[in-house]
């Protein structure tokens, strides 16, 4: 679940605060997500809103502390290379960004995709199939700036 939202939200404290609510929210909720099929499902439903939400939060942050001159905190825990595949997975639309993030980092599959962030198996496909073409694209263009 920590991969999951660090692959979402970039900065590794944020990543483990927002896994930890989703925790603290399914213990609050056992007793009705106890009889689910498949509890795991909702508690990344419940991470990648989660991030969502965050993401809404920090660029309203951001453009506030722009106002008054003060920068974002940087935080680099990943290698170069790696940490620009996932800040170019980040700049995907939301849904290929969490269909992505899903897919490699929780390696779930079609299925269990849509269950998550319950839409359908056909959507899920497009979203990743636009996501892979829309990397492969970017990271060929990174690629070819670096060289």
């Amino acid at each position: 679940m920590v991969a999951i939202a660090r692959a979402l939200v970039r900065n590794a404290a944020s990543a483990e605060d927002l896994t930890q609510e989703s925790f603290v929210a399914a213990h609050r909720h056992w007793d009705r997500i106890s009889g689910y099929d498949d509890p795991r499902a909702w508690l990344r439903r419940v991470l990648v809103n989660r991030a969502t939400s965050f993401h809404r939060r920090r660029s309203v942050e951001w453009r506030a502390l722009a106002r008054i001159g003060i920068g974002p905190e940087a935080e680099v825990l990943l290698s170069p290379p790696s940490m620009e595949v996932w800040d170019e997975v980040r700049q995907l639309p939301r849904r290929q960004a969490q269909v992505i993030v899903l897919h490699y980092v929780d390696q779930l599959t079609i299925d269990e995709i849509a269950d998550v962030i319950g839409c359908s198996q056909g959507a899920v496909k497009s979203h990743l199939h636009r996501a892979r073409a829309r990397l492969s694209h970017r990271l060929s263009a990174f690629e070819e700036e670096s060289a």
